[in-house]
C-alpha cells in the first residue's frame, strides 16, 4: 500500500477562507434585509407608526449598500 503526501498550498487556503468569510457576510447581510423587507411588508398592513416605517426603510437602505460594498470587494479580490 502506497502512502500519498498531500500538501496544503497556504496561499489558495488563505485566499479560500477570505472567499468563505466574505460570502458568510453576505448570507447574513441578505438574511437582514429579507426581515427587514418583511416587516416594511406586514407594516402596511399593521399600520406601525411613520416614525418605525421609516427607520426600518433606512436602515434597508443602508444594509443594502454594505451588500453592494461587500460584492465590490469579493470581486476585486
Amino acid at each position: 500500500m502506497s502512502q500519498t503526501n498531500i500538501q496544503i498550498d497556504p496561499l489558495s487556503t488563505s485566499c479560500v477562507l477570505k472567499y468563505l468569510g466574505l460570502a458568510i457576510d453576505e448570507i447574513k447581510l441578505v438574511r437582514s434585509i429579507d426581515s427587514l423587507t418583511e416587516q416594511v411588508r406586514m407594516s402596511s398592513a399593521a399600520r406601525i407608526e411613520p416614525g418605525r416605517k421609516n427607520y426600518l426603510i433606512s436602515e434597508l437602505r443602508f444594509l443594502s449598500k454594505r451588500l453592494n460594498s461587500l460584492r465590490e470587494k469579493a470581486n476585486v479580490n
